[in-house]
């Protein structure tokens, strides 16, 4: 035990040296030859291995050094992970405030090794993510590692097989993750497993270890981030036709059976009275939504209204920390509230979410709201129409949705716009800005979210 944790400190320590910068200095982007023996793309750094540059401490300013600083403190104490672009630290305080959240989810939900392993393989490979596949299968087939399980298993995810011959949690995940991640729909009979086995917290908790990779994955895709030079690919081709569609809604339908009709999915709205004092104390908190820097409560934050902000509830704990880095996201980046309309509407229709479009088209469509944007331009995302006739942000915002999320692949003469108009840090900004309601909508699917009663769904049917 002791020797394994020595080794854990002393890799972290190397992998820190390298991420965060130390006496590496940024170099300019060029071709250098990879485990493939591929060179690597023009436009991505070879310290970094991505489309930015690692960030260097020296270069931020006190409070960025302070975070910076804080960070790697915390990142120290803990077993050592996945190798990760560092992108975030782009923007530190955005770094600071989704940093508690990753952490809890790998480290502090008390879900099995082994069950994590499964469940990031399986958003891993329902979401083709080669970077992130590679690193979690080299876990797993360490005996030495804790996370290590069965060849077998490895082997079911990667090339989606028939899960048989497993124990029911292992089971339960692998059919929760296929279907809420490739299928993009959840059926009752696996949502109903997952609930039995793990409960509600459990079942959150699990959702959201794979869907927090969700948001890793689209970094991927987005800053291009490749393998490590000893690296080998690991992850094939997908062994299935992707398929998915918009399905058709209507709010005169009945609810499902397993649907509650106070929270409109599948979880009850859960009660303040029920919690214990720490959990009232985060209750009021979330639900109430962190005050602007004047002491208004941001528009959007809706006492029981809000079904992420109800569902997370679940793990008292887990919504506060999530909360934190969604409040950064939405109000706190130097995005302007046009920008992020448009954004958040590429994500939304990228992802086929009805429930996140229907919201975001009302708060489009409303001259009264800041968000508010031409019903011609809603309706180039709406119709996947060609951009025209718009300013060359928010034809960068779209084009970068539309690729990335959409494509999943994102073109390097879409980042160097994107990059140019931006800057380094709005680009963080904004991809995690998209990526936090891709994680979303794939939380609205699990739990099978309705629209609020008297509502119009506005997303097409395709």
């Amino acid at each position: 035990m002791n020797l394994l944790k020595s080794f854990a400190v002393m890799l972290f320590a190397v992998l820190m040296g390298i991420l965060l910068g130390g006496n590496i200095r940024a170099q300019k982007p060029s071709q250098v030859a990879n485990a493939t023996g591929a060179p690597l793309p023009k436009d991505v750094y070879p310290d970094s291995r991505t489309r930015l540059p690692l960030p260097r401490r020296e270069d931020m300013d006190e409070e960025g050094k302070r975070i910076f600083d804080e960070l790697a403190r915390k990142s120290s104490d803990l077993p050592v992970g996945i190798e990760q672009p560092g992108v975030r630290f782009w923007d530190p305080k955005l770094a600071e405030a989704t940093a508690g959240a990753g952490r809890y989810m790998k480290y502090e939900t008390g879900i099995p090794n082994r069950l994590l392993e499964i469940a990031v393989l399986t958003a891993a490979r329902s979401l083709d993510s080669q970077y992130e596949w590679t690193q979690w299968e080299t876990h797993g087939r360490d005996p030495k590692d804790p996370r290590h399980i069965e060849p077998e298993i490895i082997d079911i995810i990667k090339y989606e097989k028939p899960v048989v011959g497993l124990g029911e949690k292992e089971t339960a995940i692998i059919k929760f993750g296929r279907e809420t991640f490739r299928d993009r729909y959840t059926t009752p009979e696996t949502f109903a497993d997952v609930l039995r086995l793990f409960g509600r917290k459990g079942t959150v908790d699990i959702l959201w270890i794979m869907d927090d990779y969700s948001i890793a994955a689209a970094e991927m895709v987005a800053f291009d981030n490749q393998l490590r030079a000893d690296q080998m690919p690991l992850l094939p081709p997908p062994p299935h036709a992707r398929k998915w569609s918009v399905r058709p809604y209507s709010t005169e339908d009945p609810l499902p059976k397993d649907v509650y009709a106070d929270s409109r999915n599948r979880l009850p709205v859960p009660r303040r009275e029920d919690m214990d004092e720490e959990g009232k104390k985060i209750f009021d908190e979330v639900t109430r939504g962190k005050p602007k820097a004047d002491g208004s409560v941001p528009e959007g934050f809706l006492p029981t209204g809000t079904p992420q902000a109800s569902v997370r509830l679940w793990d008292p704990k887990f919504a506060l920390l999530l909360s934190k880095g969604g409040h950064y996201r939405k109000y706190e980046t130097e995005l302007s509230s046009r920008i992020e309309e448009l954004a958040v509407l590429t994500a939304g229709y990228e992802m086929g979410c009805q429930y996140e479009w229907t919201q975001w088209e009302r708060f489009g469509r409303n001259p009264d709201d800041p968000r508010h944007v031409e019903q011609s331009t809603i309706d180039i995302i709406k119709y996947n129409k060609p951009i025209v006739g718009l300013g060359e942000k928010e034809t960068a915002v779209i084009k970068f949705g539309r690729e990335t999320f959409g494509d999943q692949k994102t073109t390097p003469e879409t980042f160097a716009e994107v990059l140019r108009l931006f800057g380094r840090k709005g680009t963080v900004d904004l991809l995690e800005l998209m990526a936090s309601y891709r994680a979303a909508s794939y939380e609205l699917t699990a739990f099978d979210q309705h629209l609020q009663v008297g509502q119009e769904p506005l997303l097409p049917v395709r």
